[in-house]
């Protein structure tokens, strides 16, 4: 059976964005604002200490102020640590540029048109680059929650596929042996025939549920090998027919995810008369799309009957769910006195 090739997911770790961004950041204004009166030099020299000091600012705020104050709503001393660490920047900001202008690297800068301005400058940078830190931060929570979920989802879907697998197993053992009683007062060589079919299909049920998934030639082999089995109770006047028709015999499906539905077949579609009972299947794969189709006499059970509890079909539709999620339809009803099941699941199609 070919197998469906998977492409490696492309994965940058974080720290190694924040760098290339911060150097993109710190090159914006030597690349895109060139001074015809200053060299580049001159301008890092004038930028190079306010960016480190932004640099500062930001991961203070991400790494501890927001998830330490701000998420946990004490909003207030959040806002006082910010602004006295506003207050010792601006005044080490304000020594940089007296030390680089006293020095004669830089021009002194014009004066403010409007008293004060630096510090509306200074406050608007500081709402602009906290607000920068709290979207980062809420994203990467974000993420990491949603990932933490997505992990969560998945271990409860493989339990709760571990516990419908382990349900498997005796309901199947349950329904088989109870034909195997009725068959010993009957006809106790074909209870021993029986015996040894069982001891078969057990066998198979045993290693091939553990696989996540076996071929539908496997699974319809399965199918006729039960078939057979219960059949042995109700002699040749049953009419039965199974047709399989595999153009992908190698199609991947569920193991023992059908065999709930011809449970349901035997338990409902024979009737105290054998000979008015009639059981048509059959199982295609082609081109993508598993198909099981069945068509049976129907004698519904009364209240009393206690031959099967229905957990098979119910288990059968949690694991539809679970492992073929919006790849499957699953339709039954009662036309003409007859019940018409047909399940089809998708999968990728071989080549």
């Amino acid at each position: 059976m070919s197998k469906v090739r998977k492409f490696p997911k492309w994965h940058v770790p974080p720290p190694i964005i924040h760098i290339l961004v911060w150097i993109f950041v710190y090159l914006v204004p030597v690349v895109l604002l060139p001074s015809e009166t200053e060299s580049s030099w001159h301008i890092r020299y004038k930028t190079t200490f306010p960016f480190l000091v932004t640099l500062v600012s930001f991961y203070a705020n991400y790494l501890y102020l927001i998830p330490k104050f701000l998420y946990t709503k004490r909003i207030a001393l959040y806002t006082v640590i910010n602004l006295a660490m506003f207050l010792a920047m601006s005044y080490l900001i304000s020594i940089w540029k007296s030390y680089v202008v006293v020095a004669g690297i830089i021009a002194p800068p014009p004066e403010p048109s409007i008293p004060f301005g630096w510090l509306l400058k200074g406050l608007a940078g500081l709402v602009f680059v906290n607000g920068i830190a709290i979207s980062v931060r809420s994203t990467s929570l974000w993420f990491h929650s949603t990932e933490k979920m997505q992990k969560m989802e998945l271990e409860n879907v493989r339990s709760e596929l571990s516990f419908l697998k382990m349900q498997i197993s005796p309901h199947f053992l349950f329904n088989t042996l109870n034909n195997i009683l009725t068959l010993i007062d009957e006809n106790k060589e074909l209870a021993k025939q029986s015996v040894q079919r069982l001891s078969k299909l057990l066998r198979l049920v045993i290693y091939d549920s553990e696989a996540n998934s076996v071929t539908i030639k496997q699974e319809a082999e399965f199918l006729t090998n039960y078939s057979d089995l219960m059949r042995l109770r109700y002699g040749p006047e049953l009419k039965f027919n199974l047709e399989t028709n595999l153009s992908e015999p190698d199609a991947p499906i569920a193991p023992l995810l059908l065999i709930p539905m011809l449970e349901n077949i035997f338990k409902h579609g024979i009737g105290p008369s054998v000979a008015n009972s009639s059981i048509s299947i059959k199982i295609t794969s082609v081109k993508g799309k598993i198909t099981f189709e069945s068509s049976n006499s129907y004698f519904p059970k009364t209240s009393q009957d206690k031959s099967g509890s229905g957990i098979g079909i119910a288990n059968m539709q949690k694991r539809l769910d679970l492992l073929y999620e919006r790849r499957y339809s699953y339709d039954c009803k009662i036309v003409g006195g007859k019940y018409i099941t047909k399940l089809e699941l998708q999968y990728e199609p071989l080549n």
